[in-house]
């Protein structure tokens, strides 16, 4: 009993310790990194203990301050990246950890909802292979991605500026019009989708208007047929853009570029939460850019402004609402003539474009949709789109001969005075629902398409293929031995009757409604196949000359069928098969005659066979695909470049084409400090059968066997450079054959020409200090005298040379 004295003085001891130990405080101070070892920005940390909520700063700071002695559980959560709880143990008056975040690879959203927060070359989710987010590598096609900070590394201003990162696609011309694996995506052989919806960009005479990029969150091209999906498209492959969309947390930047071509920039995107409890978010970019460019007599403004809105007003039920307006104000470039059969005879700055000619174009948009969960397992989805592109030109351009072929020294012109609009309308409402039993899971997608596509009746055009001067008549030409550019006076010029295309095309007023159902099984998370089937019935309302309207219809069922296979967790085997469809317009129909062909025209049809491998590696920071291919497209509309003397364009069809390739892609963080995008394709795409016999056995037009693509991007992320980076990049592009016939300098026969394969390289510094980062960027270091594509001898685009562009951005 006498030895019981030492438990209270224990106890005593104990408690005067503990007292000791309660009154100390520290600090426990923070840096959060995702994977790629990049600081993670407006992560929530708390105690959990505690109901207060820190922040990381943007550079994933965090400070707790005035923490007593003990054990801590902290708990992080941020969107994109799992949560996690780290314990500390605070036994000193300064703690430092390191926390690194795991990517979410588990939320997938049921429409595009949020903005993407990620921070990466890599895109490891799409709703462009199935209408519904998903795996990249649960998709049975290849789809190639460029996301907004690869654009941003490379000053990308117009979506062209990128197009050599997406694995076979190359620049048919200097328009909005691209070749997707050998097969033409522009014009009157595809459109672009934004958000899933089609747009007016990519088709009809909008395709000379190149969309900008700085409202774009990324590019996507869905390789192959999309028609089981979206319709009548090309069968190279969908082309979608992708628009920014709110965060959560804010955040701003303010940019400003200065460059060649006497080119100055500004761009602002502002995102974050309106309200408190976050249920309405807003995102706003504007962008302006006047330039020069470096073709004489082409000079351009570019203004954007996109808001965009979220509205969450229950749990389950979330609205979007955009609206993007554009607008551009310069020149049309026809591109250049080739003097004497010579590539290089005439500078790259040559135009055909006179002062007075002018090209005005005002596009205005709005999106919007709505996601209302019913159930765990069955919600529905309603996305409009509205789209009006208005034009307002006034050009001086080629007719697309020469007046002394076959030298080569003296163009025939025209002139040409339009104004026009074009309005696109897109509903689209699904039901989506979820099931499992036992060890199969699967996704059922069942719904509708409606998409009408009109032009405004009271457009006009006036042509002009001759003037009077001093009571004579004088043909237009340009002279590139003697080229003049002057103030215009149209009221000299002879008018011509109204061209029947241009009536055909006022006449423009189709509807295209799809009906589809797809459901994508999944077997123990090992094995998906997926079965789609959409039945299209499209109809095209149109006023003849001498007759009422006339509505003819063609409709298809379009199938669909693919398997992915996850071999283990970073390899993913994938096969699939896809038909495709694009009507052919009523005035080939029922009038060939008015475009230079007998009997009349068929409707286009395609079909693609498909398989390869999709591999994530280092915790989804690289992102790699290979794939193997083979399309086969059955009478594809080709304009001949010729024209009537009535003003009609000439045209005729290839029987059959067949395209077979291999595609390489590889994306993403090689390492923490290295940031890489390089691609491969080759490609044979050749034409078996075709009105012009002289086509038969050539590869298609623009469509080059190589093309190779590689940029990297290192950053110091130590020392006393830290914040510098480095870029090096180039592009190779293979010969293209023009899509008509030459005639031969010296013996006056038609051929086929090439133009010359290339390779350009480029390279950017760059430098960040914490809330201020500086590039510079230059393109075709070498100065290479190049073409991007183009049509034949009378319509050559040039690419650009040696330019440099320097931009300031503050983020705060």
């Amino acid at each position: 009993m006498k030895n019981l004295w030492f438990i209270p003085t224990i106890c005593a001891i104990s408690s005067l310790t503990n007292q000791v130990q309660a009154q100390e405080m520290g600090t426990i101070k923070g840096l959060v990194q995702d994977q790629q070892g990049i600081p993670a920005a407006n992560i929530n940390v708390r105690i959990a203990s505690a109901t207060g909520i820190r922040k990381t700063d943007p550079n994933g700071i965090f400070i707790l301050r005035n923490l007593p002695f003990g054990d801590h559980r902290l708990i992080f959560t941020g969107i994109g990246f799992q949560s996690d709880t780290i314990l500390v143990s605070l036994n000193e008056t300064h703690k430092e950890l390191r926390v690194l975040l795991k990517d979410s690879d588990d939320q997938l959203q049921e429409v595009v909802v949020m903005g993407r927060k990620k921070q990466s070359y890599v895109n490891t989710k799409s709703f462009l292979g199935s209408k519904i987010e998903s795996k990249i590598t649960e998709i049975p096609q290849t789809i190639s991605t460029v996301t907004k900070e690869l654009m941003e590394d490379k000053q990308a201003f117009l979506i062209t500026d990128v197009v050599a990162d997406l694995p076979g696609v190359t620049q048919f011309s200097a328009y909005d019009d691209l070749t997707i694996r050998g097969f033409r995506n522009g014009n009157e052989t595809g459109f672009r989708l934004v958000n899933g919806l089609r747009s007016g960009y990519g088709y009809g005479t909008s395709y000379f208007r190149i969309p900008l990029t700085l409202n774009l969150e990324s590019i996507e091209v869905l390789k192959g047929p999309g028609a089981a999906l979206f319709g009548d498209i090309s069968p190279g492959g969908t082309v979608n853009l992708n628009t920014k969309k709110p965060l959560e947390e804010k955040r701003h930047s303010i940019s400003v570029s200065a460059g060649s071509f006497n080119t100055i920039r500004s761009m602002l995107d502002f995102t974050g939460n309106l309200d408190d409890e976050k249920k309405i978010l807003y995102r706003l970019n504007v962008g302006h850019e006047t330039t020069n460019t470096f073709r004489d007599v082409n000079a351009r403004k570019s203004v954007m402004i996109a808001p965009t809105f979220t509205f969450r007003p229950t749990a389950n039920t979330t609205i979007n609402a955009e609206l993007n307006y554009s607008n551009f104000d310069g020149y049309l470039d026809r591109g250049m003539g080739i003097r004497g059969g010579d590539f290089y005879a005439l500078k790259r700055s040559f135009t055909l474009s006179q002062p007075s000619d002018y090209f005005k174009v005002n596009d205005i948009s709005l999106n919007a949709s709505l996601n209302h969960r019913i159930n765990d397992q069955l919600s529905f989805n309603a996305n409009y789109m509205k789209f009006i592109y208005a034009e307002n030109l006034s050009e001086h351009r080629t007719l697309n001969s020469f007046a002394d072929a076959p030298l080569n020294t003296v163009m025939n012109m025209r002139y040409i005075q339009k104004q026009t609009k074009e309005f696109t309308d897109n509903v689209s409402a699904y039901l989506h629902y979820k099931g499992a039993k036992h060890d199969f899971k699967y996704d059922v997608v069942g719904g509708l398409d409606y998409v009408q596509y009109e032009t405004d009746k009271r457009g006009h055009q006036w042509e002009a293929r001759s003037q009077t001067i001093d009571g004579k008549i004088v043909p237009l030409t340009f002279d590139l031995n003697n080229p003049t550019y002057e103030l215009r006076n149209p009221a000299l010029y002879n008018r011509l009757p109204l061209a029947q295309f241009f009536t055909d095309y006022l006449n423009s007023s189709y509807q295209t409604t799809g009906v589809f159902i797809q459901n994508r099984i999944n077997y123990k998370e090992k094995l998906n196949l997926l079965f789609g089937l959409r039945y299209e019935s499209y109809g095209d309302n149109r006023k003849f000359e001498g007759a009422q309207y006339e509505k003819i219809k063609q409709a298809v069922f379009l199938p669909r069928i693919g398997l992915t296979y996850a071999i283990n967790r970073q390899l993913n085997y994938f096969a699939s098969y896809s038909q495709g469809f694009i009507p052919i317009n009523p005035m080939f129909v029922r009038n060939p005659e008015n475009y230079g062909r007998k009997e009349p025209f068929k409707s286009q049809t395609s079909y693609q066979i498909e398989t390869g491998l999709k591999t994530e590696f280092f915790n989804q920071r690289v992102f790699s695909s290979l794939s193997f291919y083979h399309i086969e497209r059955k009478n594809m509309l080709v304009n001949s470049g010729q024209i009537t003397d009535s003003g009609n364009p000439v045209y005729r069809q290839n029987g059959r084409v067949k395209s077979q390739g291999i595609e390489f892609d590889i994306k993403g963080s090689i390492l923490p400090f290295l940031d890489l995008s390089a691609n491969y394709a080759f490609n044979i795409t050749e034409v078996m059968e075709s009105d012009l016999k002289l086509e038969k056995g050539m590869v298609n037009a623009n469509a080059p066997k190589h093309l190779a693509s590689l940029w990297a991007k290192y950053t110091q992320r130590q020392g006393a450079m830290k914040g510098l980076g480095i870029g090096l990049g180039g592009q190779y592009v293979g010969d293209k054959r023009m899509e008509n016939a030459v005639q031969n300098i010296q013996s006056g026969e038609m051929e086929w020409k090439f133009w010359p394969s290339y390779f350009i390289a480029n390279a950017a510094v760059y430098y960040k200090l914490d809330k201020m980062s500086f590039a510079v960027n230059a393109n075709n270091l070498f100065d290479k005298y190049y073409f991007v594509g183009g049509f034949d001898y009378t319509r050559a685009f040039p690419g650009s040379p040696r330019n440099f562009m320097t931009s300031i951005k503050y983020t705060f």
